[in-house]
């Protein structure tokens, strides 16, 4: 019913403009302008002022090689007059994606920016908050943190089908962001976002940005004068092992260790339908691999010694591989994958690095070469496996240029005897440091 009571008019945020959010009263019936529209209105204004403020203190980062990538496809969407796909971002915690996001937002024209878990939008929607942000006139928002809004793929779904608005979207729970992914179908684009490669991490340190090849890495001299050319970049390789596959805010090992445990204590609570003991073996499993040189780990050697059982352990480790903290090497055969025993790694080695620096042991540092290794090859899209078994078993078997090629990781001490006369490389930490600047492996 209306009434003749005043009620304040707010004016709506432009586009890279802050403006105030209040203008002078004005005499309006509460038919014309509801609490609801005032309150979202406020939120608008006060979730940009917020934007500006972060995206103010990302420009001291220097932009991450997925930036351009980003940038190239958001002109490519804009320039299409139909319904533009949405963007999601996945990713694990620490990697960036806020920064990432912030730095687009500064960047584009008419672009918002808000984090799904602020108090200003679990106070409306994120239908509501996109709808005014449309008809204020933005055309790009960033929506990070997405994965925290309850049954956030469906009000994407709707958003898409209402709006001519392009949307991009970070998660750190990779598991709710590609199962949301599914149901958008055509809807959505994703792009994963992945810890620092070790010649990215030299980039953001020095700004420099080198490149190898492959085959730098399968012949030791080229190694070997790869370095030599690039003299700087040997002192940064110790610090990436430890640390620098996580940017920006991440310099202390305790700070990732936080970090792990949000993502097995919260992340997973919320997105797997697991009970507190398959939770709490988890745990258990990444302090036992952490304090252990990297070997083949049995589900009933460790059922056995832990005290959970055999399923208990299988749900935790898929709970820690969909976390993407743990990854399995396995036989190249449906029948060596069949096989219980595989090779359980960290992701990256910061990972190891983080918790054995919790349980006060150092981590074994050819665990860590390995998950260097395997880690840079995931970025390149080489499938890993582990060899058939032979005598001084190697360690990795890989498909480059599209033959099976066998790697030993070690120390410069290794030799090519180790690989029994198979085609395939020794990796001391000269060729592991190329290797971390191979950009494409060029597989035809």
């Amino acid at each position: 019913m209306a009434t003749n009571d005043t009620i304040t008019k707010i004016q709506i945020v432009a586009p890279n403009k802050l403006s105030a959010a209040i203008t002078s009263a004005t005499s309006l019936t509460s038919a014309t302008v509801t609490s609801t529209s005032i309150n979202a209105t406020i939120s608008l204004d006060a979730l940009y002022r917020v934007a500006l403020e972060n995206a103010n203190r990302a420009k001291e980062y220097r932009k991450r090689y997925v930036y351009s990538e980003l940038r190239n496809l958001l002109s490519q969407f804009q320039a299409l007059k139909n319904k533009k796909p949405c963007i999601l971002i996945p990713g694990i915690r620490g990697i960036g994606k806020t920064t990432i996001m912030l730095q687009l937002f500064s960047d584009l024209k008419d672009a918002f920016y808000f984090t799904a878990d602020s108090l200003l939008v679990k106070s409306s929607t994120l239908y509501s908050l996109v709808e005014q942000a449309h008809r204020t006139g933005y055309k790009t928002v960033f929506i990070d943190e997405i994965h925290r809004y309850p049954n956030w793929a469906a009000e994407l779904k709707n958003i898409y089908d209402s709006f001519n608005v392009q949307i991009v979207a970070s998660g750190s729970s990779t598991a709710a962001i590609k199962k949301g992914s599914l149901f958008l179908g055509r809807r959505a684009y994703e792009i994963p976002l992945f810890p620092l490669s070790f010649g990215e991490y030299v980039y953001l340190q020095e700004g420099q940005r080198y490149e190898a090849n492959i085959i730098d890495i399968l012949n030791k001299r080229a190694s070997i004068q790869w370095i030599a050319d690039h003299p700087s970049v040997e002192k940064h390789y110790n610090n990436y092992l430890l640390t620098g596959g996580f940017p920006f805010r991440l310099e202390e090992r305790g700070s990732l260790f936080s970090l792990m445990k949000k993502m097995i204590y919260e992340d997973a609570l919320t997105e797997f339908n697991l009970s507190e003991a398959k939770v709490d073996v988890a745990e258990r499993i990444l302090s036992f691999l952490a304090a252990s040189k990297l070997g083949e780990f049995s589900y009933t050697s460790f059922s056995s010694t832990s005290g959970y059982s055999k399923s208990t352990v299988y749900e935790g480790a898929r709970l820690l591989i969909e976390l993407e903290l743990l990854r399995v090497v396995s036989g190249a055969t449906p029948k060596a994958k069949a096989n219980e025993t595989v090779k359980i790694l960290f992701s990256h080695p910061n990972l190891r690095a983080a918790f054995a620096d919790q349980l006060m042991v150092s981590p074994d540092i050819g665990a860590l070469r390995e998950e260097y290794f395997v880690f840079h090859l995931s970025l390149l899209g080489i499938p890993v496996f582990l060899p058939k078994k032979m005598k001084k078993n190697p360690d990795y078997e890989a498909v480059v240029f599209g033959k099976h090629m066998i790697f030993e990781i070690g120390t410069a001490s290794k030799t090519k005897k180790q690989l029994q006369g198979l085609e395939g490389a020794v990796l001391d930490p000269i060729g592991l440091m190329v290797l971390g600047f191979v950009q494409k492996t060029n597989q035809k």
